[in-house]
C-alpha cells in the first residue's frame, strides 16, 4: 500500500500533522503503535569551533534501530539532515554559515515505524547586534531559546571589544530582550552572545554576534596651537585641523578645574580655513581655564552633532605675585600642552619705557621665579613693577604653535624719597655737582606735585613728572639769586599712601 503524507510544524503547540512526506509502509506495519519520541535536552553553540551541539534523552522504547536529525526549513516544513545508531545522544552540527536552526529528533524501530513530532522542537537564542551612529550605541537584540517554554529563569548577555575578555553586560528574567551598549569607541568591532538558564540547570549558549561602530573619517589632526591673554578681560585660542575631509566642523570647549568636565562655549560649523581663531572673555587676572577642541560631524538622521575627534588641550597661564620685605616671588600655572611639548618659560619685566623685557628664561617644569625689588631699581622706576610669563614651544609639528602670553600682574611698591636742602644751578656735566633741583627716589610715585617758590610766594617751578628737576632759573629763563627757596612736594605711591613734604632748598 501506498501513502502519500508529510509533516506540518504547529508553532504553537509544536505539534506535527502528517502530509507530504512520501512513506511506504508494509501491511505488516499498519496498526503498531510509533516509538517513543525522544526529548531534545538542548541545543548549544561550541565556541570553539562554532558548531552547534544537539543532545537528547534515549527513547524509552526498547526498540530502536535510528535517530533522525531534523532541520526546520524556512516555511516551517522539516528535512531530515542526519542519521544515527541507536547508542548516539549527542552531535554537534558545524552548520557551515547556515542561519540559526530550529532541530527536532525522532526515533525509529526495527519495523520502519518512525515517531511522530511532539513538543520536541529546540532552537537557541539568536543574537543580533547593530550600531546606531546618532547615539553613538549598539542596540544588542536576542530571540528567546525555543524548547524551553515555562521553564527559563533567564538570560545572560555577554559582551566584549573584538579580541578582549567577554563581560557580563545585562541579565534579564522576562522581554523585551534586548540591550543598549552605550559610549562604545569609534570604528571598534563589538561581539555579543547570550547564554540561556535553565530553572533545572541547563544551559544554551547562542553563537557570538559582531558589529563595528563606523564613524565618519576623523581629521587626521586637530592642534590647539596656542591659548595666550590678549588683555585684562580676553583670550585667544588659535587651532590647526584637518578640514580635508567629511568633518570640518568643530567645537570649542574649557573646564576651570582638571576634574571637572568639559563644556562647550563655542562651535564653528563648516571651517573652511585654518588655523582658526577664537576668543574667549572672563577676567584673566584671577581666573585660569583649560580649552579643548572637538570635531563634529552632524549626520542628516541624526538630532544632534557627534563628537569625532579631539585635540591637545591648552591653558591661559595665570601669572600672581607675592612681595614680602622687598623679595618679589612670581608664581604662574603651568602651560598644558603645546603639540611638540613645553620648551620652557620666559619671565619679563615691563621697563620705564613701557616696553617688556626679557629677565630670564626657565625650564619646562619651572613654574615659580623670585627677585629682589632693590635690583629693579634705577631711579625712576615706577612703584608699580609688571611682570609677565611667557610659554615657549618646541619646534616642529603640524600645527602653527605660537608664544602663550600671561596675564600681567603688577607688584605694587611703596615709594621712599629724599629731597636735598642744597643745589648748584648751572650746565651739567661738572663732576660732583647737582645742576637740578628734584628729590632723590626709589620707585616713581603713581601721582606727584612739586613746587618751588622764592619767600616772596611767588612760583618759580611747578611738575607733575617725578624725574623733571627745577634748573634753578625764573620762569623767563634767568637763573634766580643766591638764596634760599621754599619746595611743596606732595605725592601718591602705588600702594596708595599719599605723602607731603616741605623744605627750604639752598641756592
Amino acid at each position: 500500500m501506498e501513502m502519500k503524507l508529510s509533516r506540518i510544524y504547529n508553532r504553537t503547540g509544536y505539534r506535527m500533522l502528517l502530509v507530504a512526506v512520501t512513506l511506504w509502509i508494509s501491511p505488516l506495519v499498519l496498526g503498531q503503535d510509533p516509538p517513543d519520541i525522544p526529548d531534545l535536552i538542548r541545543v548549544t553553540v561550541d565556541h570553539a569551533d562554532n558548531g552547534v551541539l544537539v543532545q537528547w534523552e534515549p527513547s524509552t522504547d526498547p526498540d530502536i534501530e535510528f535517530y533522525h536529525m531534523y532541520k526546520m526549513n524556512p516555511d516551517q516544513s522539516f528535512s531530515k539532515i542526519f542519521t544515527f545508531d541507536p547508542y548516539t545522544f549527542q552531535y554537534k552540527h558545524m552548520t557551515s554559515g547556515l542561519k540559526n536552526l530550529a532541530y527536532a529528533i525522532t526515533a525509529e524501530d526495527s519495523t520502519g515505524n518512525e515517531s511522530v513530532f511532539g513538543q520536541n522542537v529546540h532552537r537557541a537564542v539568536s543574537v543580533s547586534s547593530d550600531f546606531d551612529l546618532c547615539t553613538q550605541s549598539n542596540a544588542v537584540q536576542w530571540t528567546g531559546y525555543e524548547g524551553w517554554e515555562g521553564s527559563i529563569s533567564g538570560y545572560k548577555l555577554y559582551g566584549a571589544i573584538a579580541g578582549d575578555p567577554f563581560q557580563e553586560l545585562d541579565f534579564l528574567t522576562a522581554p523585551p530582550l534586548s540591550f543598549s551598549h552605550t559610549h562604545v569607541q569609534a570604528d571598534t568591532t563589538y561581539v555579543y552572545y547570550v547564554e540561556t538558564f535553565e530553572n533545572g540547570g541547563l544551559t544554551s549558549i547562542s553563537a557570538i554576534d559582531s558589529v563595528t561602530s563606523i564613524f565618519p573619517e576623523a581629521p587626521a589632526y586637530i592642534i590647539v596651537d596656542y591659548v595666550t591673554v590678549v588683555d585684562e578681560s580676553t583670550i585667544e585660542l588659535q587651532f590647526s585641523a584637518d578640514i580635508a575631509g567629511p568633518v570640518t566642523s568643530f567645537q570649542i570647549l574649557r573646564r576651570s578645574n582638571p576634574g571637572t568636565p568639559f563644556l562647550a562655549i563655542d562651535t564653528l560649523w563648516n571651517v573652511t580655513e585654518t588655523p582658526s581663531v577664537v576668543q574667549d572673555q572672563f577676567p584673566t587676572g584671577s581666573l585660569s581655564y583649560q580649552y579643548l577642541v572637538q570635531s563634529l560631524f552632524r549626520p542628516v538622521a541624526c538630532n544632534s552633532a557627534l563628537v569625532i575627534s579631539e585635540s591637545n588641550t591648552g591653558n591661559n597661564i595665570l601669572l600672581e605675585n607675592q612681595l614680602v620685605d622687598r623679595l618679589l616671588t612670581l608664581n604662574w600655572t603651568a602651560y598644558s600642552e603645546f603639540e611638540t611639548g613645553l620648551a620652557g618659560y620666559t619671565i619679563q619685566r615691563r621697563g620705564g619705557d613701557g616696553e617688556f623685557i626679557d629677565i630670564e628664561t626657565v625650564g619646562p617644569g619651572t613654574t615659580q621665579w623670585q627677585e629682589t625689588i632693590e635690583s629693579v631699581i634705577n631711579g625712576f622706576q615706577p612703584g608699580e613693577i609688571q611682570y609677565r610669563v611667557l610659554a615657549l614651544s618646541n619646534g616642529g609639528g603640524i600645527g602653527q604653535p605660537g608664544t602663550s602670553t600671561s596675564n600681567i600682574t603688577s607688584v605694587s611698591v611703596e615709594t621712599q624719597m629724599q629731597v636735598p636742602n642744597a643745589f648748584t644751578p648751572g650746565n651739567p656735566g661738572s663732576s660732583g655737582v647737582d645742576h637740578e633741583f628734584k628729590p632723590l627716589m626709589d620707585f616713581g610715585p603713581k601721582a606727584y606735585l612739586m613746587i618751588v617758590v622764592d619767600r616772596a610766594g611767588r612760583k618759580l617751578f611747578e611738575s607733575t613728572q617725578a624725574d623733571q628737576g627745577w634748573d634753578g632759573r625764573y620762569q623767563s629763563g634767568e637763573f634766580v639769586n643766591e638764596g634760599v627757596y621754599v619746595y611743596y612736594i606732595q605725592y601718591t605711591d602705588y600702594t596708595g599712601l599719599t605723602r607731603s613734604l616741605t623744605g627750604n632748598v639752598t641756592v
